[in-house]
């Protein structure tokens, strides 16, 4: 997955992969975690996910994809990489900076698409890609949307305002995030409230800490429509058209939640445009 980082890290962490690379050497060096295998794992076979982008690159073939050049940041295992190189792309160059890169050039191989998707290793920020690009393709959403401890969102921009040439897509070009305060009892009981009486025992003191410690991360899970308790609010990002912000400004805004009465709320959910 990609990430924004300091360009010193780890020295100079970019390189084109190559059919030199010994396969031995590779396993033994990279040691790579496969935390993070299982994650690209679960990607593909997400196919809900991978027709919504196959979709939205045919969609886009004759005006965008064909005869043209794409940058696919944290291009994974390549699989859109693959999607743009069949809907007719000159080049494509699959930037990925975690070890599933050396791989990800394998699978190029193996279906003889490695002269026209070029796999970078490396962060999108540092690979020097020598020309702009016509399209800008990425699976940047997380939890939430828009948190991420990658920084992919930040990624995307940052190739948007290098590479992009005017006129260019990103897909997907904007998201709206659905918002709506929920009370959850049986979790907060679970992980806060337990502590105020331990054995018999008042551990009240620990509650700071176990706040911290519940509301550090995102929680993904399941809820009821009946614990939602206001209606969502909606909050749009566009990826197109920045805005110049002077440094040390702060845009500020504000969302107001209205209390539900509806004995069936409405869920909370995410929708993306590739338009």
């Amino acid at each position: 997955m990609e990430r924004a980082t300091d360009s010193g890290k780890d020295g100079d962490h970019q390189r084109q992969v190559s059919d030199d690379d010994d396969e031995e050497t590779e396993i033994e060096e990279t040691a790579y975690d496969f935390h993070d295998f299982n994650i690209h794992q679960a990607v593909i076979k997400d196919n809900v996910r991978n027709e919504a982008y196959r979709a939205a690159i045919l969609q886009h073939q004759d005006n965008y994809i064909k005869d043209r050049v794409v940058v696919d940041v944290g291009s994974g295992t390549g699989i859109l990489s693959i999607f743009c190189a069949q809907a007719g792309a000159k080049r494509v160059y699959a930037v990925e900076d975690t070890e599933i890169a050396l791989q990800a050039q394998k699978v190029m191989e193996a279906n003889n698409l490695s002269e026209r998707v070029i796999v970078l290793h490396g962060y999108v920020e540092d690979v020097g890609i020598n020309e702009k690009v016509d399209v800008i393709v990425s699976d940047w959403m997380d939890q939430l949307l828009l948190y991420n401890h990658e920084n992919m969102l930040g990624s995307v921009l940052t190739a948007r305002d290098r590479l992009l040439k005017p006129g260019g897509l990103i897909m997907p070009s904007n998201a709206t995030l659905y918002i709506a305060p929920a009370t959850l009892p049986d979790r907060y009981s679970s992980k806060i409230d337990f502590w105020r009486n331990v054995y018999g025992i008042d551990m009240s003191a620990m509650v700071p800490w176990a706040i911290q410690d519940a509301y550090e991360d995102p929680c993904v899970e399941k809820i009821k429509s009946e614990n939602l308790l206001a209606l969502p609010q909606v909050m749009v990002v566009y990826l197109n058209n920045p805005i110049d912000v002077e440094q040390g400004h702060r845009i500020e805004g504000s969302v107001t939640l209205t209390p539900n009465q509806e004995e069936d709320g409405p869920k909370v959910h995410i929708r993306l445009e590739y338009k």
